[in-house]
């Protein structure tokens, strides 16, 4: 839409993608996207990860394992 731009700068989309990291970020590559961070702990509330998708947005994912 007019005025709407993808950004890295804008906010970030969460998504919760189930038990694992390790399936959706195996897939990002292969679909044009680009990891900018890595399945990486945090804690006891699971692990996270940061990908910029084909468009330029910035995407978070996380997991429990």
């Amino acid at each position: 839409m007019e005025g709407f731009n993808p950004s890295a700068e804008g906010s970030t989309v969460y998504l919760n993608v189930g038990e694992d990291l390790k399936i959706p970020l195996s897939r990002i590559e292969m679909a044009e996207g680009t990891v900018i961070m890595p399945k990486t702990s945090i804690g006891e509330n699971g692990f996270m990860a940061l990908f910029m998708d084909t468009e330029g947005n910035k995407v978070a994912l996380h997991s429990m394992n």
